[in-house]
């Protein structure tokens, strides 16, 4: 939000230096402005205000405001395509030796073994960790819920931090008044781990995410699987109304994480330790079903 406020107000200072109101900005002003702003900003940056500026005007013309959008001919550079950058396992090792105190542990562990997105992980409250069925349940991106599997090393990590927390809590990491904690110290805290380890990264906060899922890419799970864990499919009509518990193939790529070669002593003491849980078992009649309709979908080329 502050993001969009401070993209606003930038254009809103131009546009007071020009002589020019909102509602008067021309295509070829707009144009410029751009251009301008692309000599002191990078383009990822000029993107992110030109969409914000974008919704602004268009919002305006929906309601009445503005009567057209001017950054209609606007065209920005592509964005370089990078190699994502991604921890190799000596660096989580060291990444795991910097850790100071429980909440790096958790933020540690739900980044590493779940790959959630950082909004995810700070608003996550023990009533989406479902222990009996082994799996978090998640509200992403759009509103879409997601179910992602528990590897059984962050399992232990959860449980044993529950026993530690005071009764009640709400936030899995929260303030002492079990607040939600502030955006910005997130992303401290895992820059500060990061920097401790001698790591390092760029975004490496994300940087988590693009391991997850490139460690299940490399122990060759299927991209719409992954695709699911990560929250980056879309959910079908059966996902939304009809699948309590998380697919075995899910499940099973979930356990590929660093498998070859551990990053922590818990994932060696869980490795000894049974792979699905009681009600995983129990479950198994739906976990077949699930594979069947997702073996159909192959068939009928919708993944």
């Amino acid at each position: 939000m502050r993001a969009n406020v401070a993209a606003l107000r930038r254009l809103d200072a131009w546009l007071g230096h020009q002589g020019l109101a909102v509602a008067d900005l021309s295509l070829f002003a707009c144009e410029r402005y751009f251009a301008e702003l692309l000599d002191d900003a990078a383009v990822s940056t000029v993107r992110r205000h030109l969409a914000v500026v974008r919704a602004a005007y268009r919002y305006g013309i929906r309601h009445g405001i503005a009567s057209h959008d001017p950054t209609g001919d606007v065209r920005l550079p592509r964005l370089p395509d990078r190699e994502p950058a991604t921890y190799s396992n000596e660096e989580l090792r060291a990444i795991y030796a910097a850790i100071r105190s429980e909440r790096e542990e958790i933020v540690f562990f739900l980044f590493a073994f779940a790959g959630l997105r950082l909004c995810e992980a700070s608003a996550l409250s023990w009533g989406e960790v479902d222990f009996e069925r082994s799996q978090l349940k998640l509200i992403g991106k759009g509103g879409k819920l997601r179910l992602v599997p528990l590897h059984p090393v962050l399992t232990q990590v959860l449980r044993d931090h529950r026993r530690r927390a005071r009764p009640g809590r709400a936030h899995v990491v929260g303030t002492i008044h079990d607040r939600r904690l502030a955006h910005r110290t997130w992303i401290d805290t895992v820059g500060n781990l990061v920097r401790r380890a001698e790591v390092e990264i760029e975004g490496p906060s994300h940087a988590f995410r693009r391991t997850v899922a490139t460690v299940m890419h490399e122990h060759g799970v299927r991209s719409a699987v992954i695709d699911r864990i990560m929250g980056w499919a879309p959910r079908t009509v059966r996902d939304r109304h009809y699948v309590r518990i998380a697919p075995q193939v899910m499940r099973d790529a979930i356990l590929t994480l660093y498998r070859d070669d551990p990053i922590c002593p818990q994932q060696l003491a869980a490795a000894e330790e049974p792979l699905m849980t009681t009600r995983a078992k129990t479950d198994g009649f739906l976990a077949r079903e699930a594979e069947r309709l997702e073996q159909l979908e192959r068939e009928l080329g919708l993944v």
